[in-house]
């Protein structure tokens, strides 16, 4: 086969050290994630909070709340659909979560570039809803990256002045610079968002 297919000596021992050089890219990269060592955050204006497992973040009339999964009985509002949620059960206020929860980022991690456009909601909800676009220090991307990579499927809650006004759920590894943070339903939670990362340090 090689006699009558000459090239394919120098094509397979390419191939060979390609899918080499990804397995051994993953797992230097692998290693690099377990060798930096980060303190933890403390608490700030902006923090964007991992939830545990047993708890869920919910949108209800445009806001955002968290609870114990198990108090949550029905669709997002993502859906158009109000959740359910069993009767007396209460919310996890901002407090609450930080006693058991690690600080993913905070506004330390952000550059003050923080930008803000709308979009139309879908069917068969109304009115806008926010996109923040945010850029990452390095720091910031380096944090992230770390997190997300052993975290896949993690809800992340984002806080502002100790009132949530966003959720993000991390879908994949994340070593990036830039995102976006959306849908974000309630346009002034959005807004709130964008002024504080934007904000003056120490503000």
């Amino acid at each position: 086969m090689f006699r009558a297919l000459p090239s394919l000596r120098f094509v397979i021992p390419v191939i060979l050290l390609i899918a080499l050089w990804f397995v051994g890219s993953h797992f230097f990269t692998q290693w690099q994630l377990q060798r930096i060592e980060e303190s933890p955050l403390q608490r700030s204006r902006v923090m964007f909070i991992a939830l545990p497992d047993d708890l869920t973040a919910i949108v209800a009339n445009k806001t955002i709340y968290v609870y114990r999964r198990g108090d949550v009985q029905a669709k997002s509002f993502s859906a158009g659909e109000e959740p359910a949620i069993r009767p007396g059960a209460k919310a996890i206020m901002v407090e609450q979560l930080l006693a058991r929860a690690p600080i993913v980022l905070t506004e330390a991690q952000f550059e003050p570039s923080a930008e803000l456009r709308t979009a139309p909601a879908p069917p068969p909800l109304t009115g806008d809803y926010g996109i923040v676009k945010v850029r990452l220090t390095d720091e910031g991307r380096r944090r992230l990256w770390k997190f997300s990579a052993k975290n896949v499927g993690r809800t992340l809650v984002i806080a502002v002045d100790n009132r949530y006004v966003a959720r993000v759920q991390i879908e994949t590894p994340l070593n990036v610079t830039e995102f976006e943070i959306q849908p974000i339903w309630h346009v002034e939670s959005a807004r709130l968002l964008q002024e504080s990362l934007n904000a003056p340090r120490g503000q």
